[in-house]
């Protein structure tokens, strides 16, 4: 077969003003153009664009090339990537691998985001119009106004049927929608999409294409937020909310702050500053290797309860065996229960927020935070929180950067000892995971506790739908009994780290880890394959909203025992 050279094709179907015209406002200087540069800040024009040599070059910064290398560092892509996307724009189909260039007849991907764009512009139209009699009370309570609302694309959904009106418009029939997985059919047959009656957040790609949405919930019953099915185009662990914004990064400005909510990013942007969200999942190590292509050191910024601390070490836990040179992480650990959003609305709310994100903590000095899990007030803690702190440092695969973070603890370490040895009296911290003491007294309530996370971590192994929809929900449940908390905390790692399919592979995985002793311990079972679970919402043929409503229906009376326990264990301390 003759090779093609589509890279060439596709150069001599544009002009490169065309495509940077898009990011700069280019005006006419001589035979080419000039414009202020896209990739740092100045105030006189220093980039200049030249469709004859097909190339662009700034005197300011040094960026120069040609259109694919415009578009590599403006959008941080590699070349196929940027192939891929000049080839949409001139209309020429191809189609990756990993030998040559193909035609590419079928092109689902660009008619899955020409239907996205679509989608969007619908829930757009809708906000606007209802803000045009009526206003919103979640945007007036979280200080949302037009200019953000026109930056971050939100919109509002109504129902399936208006939005199948609206789409049918667009000549995009019904099995389309079904067949790209944006719409999905009930058991009386008929289709619907996920979101009703929701602000509408749309995920959008380093390309700026829509690939999927976030749906806050408005009022009544239902999950606070959901997501978009995931589909042959969109999987959550591999995008970040508020990607498509991170263009403006340079080198004055090269920090961006990983939140957990979706108004939590919007409330940074209040302050110039650039943050993503995860896609109501577990943080994963593609993820933070996205970051790790715009900056090197990104900052960690969760809620503060108790939660948001456990997947900050979970996170710093996943990240450890992958640090490197340029790849690393700070964070910043909130003393209360509050996250960005809430600090920034608060009383002099600006303020406070500027003087926390100051305050960012080093990788190794909140390692050394996670592990002090006792006041260091004797030979046997201090030597117990060493050994923690090395074998975690054993994790690290690059050779030369282990060795260094041993150094540095090290020194460390020395001040932590010479601290503790020279105190002159030690207390232990009071009320400090008290819950587990009052636990231990109550052997008659802990047997329907015992048996309520046992069902809950039993359907989540076993349904696997359940487990993909509702993850960040399993991951943050406080679970009393340590056994079955490993068990949940080993399961989010295998999802977050590793691609599963089926509920057959992840026991297939726990069974070779060594969890089948726990496993047969705590549910029923006798090889971990088969379980004889009687609660209907654990199985996979259960429809998956009452199988997620009976799973939230338990979490939230989990979480009710949980902080009622703590609040009856606090006031025992006062």
């Amino acid at each position: 077969m003759t090779n093609i050279d589509f890279a060439k094709i596709i150069k001599e179907k544009i002009k490169i003003s065309e495509i940077i015209s898009r990011d700069c406002n280019l005006i006419r200087s001589g035979t080419g153009f000039k414009a202020l540069c896209p990739f740092h800040k100045e105030k006189t024009p220093s980039f200049v664009v030249n469709d004859d040599k097909e190339s662009f070059n700034c005197f300011g910064c040094g960026k120069s090339g040609d259109v694919y290398s415009y578009i590599m560092a403006k959008h941080n892509i590699d070349f196929r990537e940027a192939l891929k996307f000049l080839a949409e724009y001139a209309n020429v189909d191809i189609k990756l691998s990993t030998s040559s260039f193909e035609y590419n007849k079928k092109d689902d991907k660009k008619k899955y985001f020409e239907i996205m764009g679509f989608i969007n512009n619908f829930y757009q139209n809708k906000l606007n119009q209802h803000l045009q009699t009526k206003k919103l009370s979640i945007l007036e309570r979280k200080k949302i106004d037009k200019k953000l609302i026109d930056k971050f694309k939100i919109g509002l959904s109504s129902n399936s049927k208006d939005l199948m009106v609206y789409l049918e418009k667009k000549f995009i029939d019904r099995n389309s929608l079904i067949e790209l997985g944006i719409f999905k059919v009930n058991e009386n047959g008929n289709s619907f999409d996920l979101f009703k009656n929701r602000l509408m957040f749309p995920i959008i790609d380093r390309l700026n294409r829509v690939i999927a949405f976030g749906g806050r919930i408005l009022e009544g019953e239902g999950p606070k937020y959901i997501n978009s099915w995931e589909n042959s185009f969109f999987k959550k662990r591999e995008i970040l909310y508020n990607l498509n914004n991170l263009q403006g990064l340079n080198e004055s400005n090269n920090t961006i702050y990983l939140v957990e909510g979706y108004t939590d990013v919007i409330a940074l942007s209040k302050l110039g500053k650039y943050a993503v969200a995860p896609l109501g999942t577990s943080i994963s190590i593609e993820q933070i290797s996205l970051l790790w292509k715009y900056v090197e050191e990104p900052t960690i910024f969760l809620d503060g309860d108790k939660a948001g601390k456990m997947a900050s070490k979970r996170l710093l836990d996943l990240t450890l065996p992958y640090l490197n040179i340029g790849k690393s992480l700070n964070f910043i650990l909130l003393s209360d229960k509050r996250d960005p959003e809430d600090i920034l609305n608060g009383n002099n709310g600006k303020q406070l927020l500027e003087e926390i994100l100051k305050n960012k903590v080093s990788f190794l000095d909140t390692m050394m935070f996670f592990e002090t899990k006792n006041e260091l007030n004797s030979p046997e803690r201090l030597l117990g929180y060493k050994k923690r702190l090395f074998n975690k440092l054993r994790l690290i695969e690059n050779e030369d950067v282990r060795t260094l973070y041993i150094t540095f603890l090290k020194k460390k370490l020395e001040e932590v000892f010479n601290h503790s040895i020279n105190k002159e009296q030690n207390k232990y911290k009071r009320g400090y995971d008290t819950y587990f003491v009052k636990l231990a007294k109550e052997k008659s309530q802990i047997r329907f506790v015992l048996r309520r996370e046992r069902s809950i971590v039993g359907a989540m192994i076993n349904n696997f739908k359940l487990l993909q929809d509702y993850d960040e929900q399993f991951a943050k449940i406080p679970l009393s009994n340590s056994e079955l908390s490993k068990l949940r905390d080993y399961i989010i790692e295998i999802i977050s780290t590793q691609t599963i399919n089926s509920s057959k592979e992840l026991k297939e995985l726990l069974i070779e880890k060594g969890y089948s002793q726990l496993i047969k311990k705590h549910l029923p079972t006798s090889d971990c394959i088969n379980y004889n679970l009687i609660e209907k919402y654990a199985m996979e043929t259960t429809n998956i909203r009452d199988a997620g409503k009976a799973l939230m229906d338990l979490i939230n009376i989990q979480e009710k025992w949980y902080n009622e326990l703590n609040k009856n264990l606090s006031n025992n301390f006062l």
